[in-house]
């Protein structure tokens, strides 16, 4: 369900929030905002693909920037779980990142093919190079191109 279709109003202010906490500087502010678009979604907000999944992967992404990877790791979860029924490689792209960060490379892949699969380098391309070092290192480890015969 998007919660524009239900409560446009709601959902405009929620949209609001968001677009003001990313023109703040200071992370601590930035996190005060999106949290409080947060408390804004109508429970049970995991049955909201939107806002749900851009909020709770925003709330993740602040957390990301302050270094605690695993807080990151629960929000992005909660809008990999919104996103259920409609995938998003963007999302996909930051759990990798973000299992890359806390040293869990299976996931990290996993999640990084995931966002290949979809949308091919584009969801890389917003994010340090290193991620896509790493995949591209894997996927060849895991499956390794032929040489061509002469």
């Amino acid at each position: 369900m998007y919660l524009e279709e239900q409560n446009s109003d709601l959902n405009d202010e929620i949209n609001d929030l968001i677009c003001l906490s990313n023109d703040l500087t200071s992370i601590e502010d930035r996190l005060a905002v999106k949290l409080k678009a947060w408390n804004l979604i109508p429970e049970p907000k995991i049955n909201w693909v939107e806002p749900t999944s851009s909020v709770a992967n925003g709330i993740s992404g602040v957390y990301e920037d302050k270094g605690d990877y695993k807080a990151a790791l629960e929000w992005v979860l909660l809008a990999l779980k919104a996103r259920e029924i409609e995938p998003d490689a963007s999302i996909f792209c930051d759990a990798g990142a973000i299992y890359f960060e806390l040293g869990d490379m299976d996931n990290a892949y996993k999640y990084f093919q995931l966002a290949y699969n979809e949308l091919r380098y584009q969801p890389f391309s917003y994010r340090d190079r290193k991620y896509w070092q790493f995949y591209k290192q894997r996927r060849e480890e895991l499956n390794p191109k032929k040489k061509a015969k002469k």
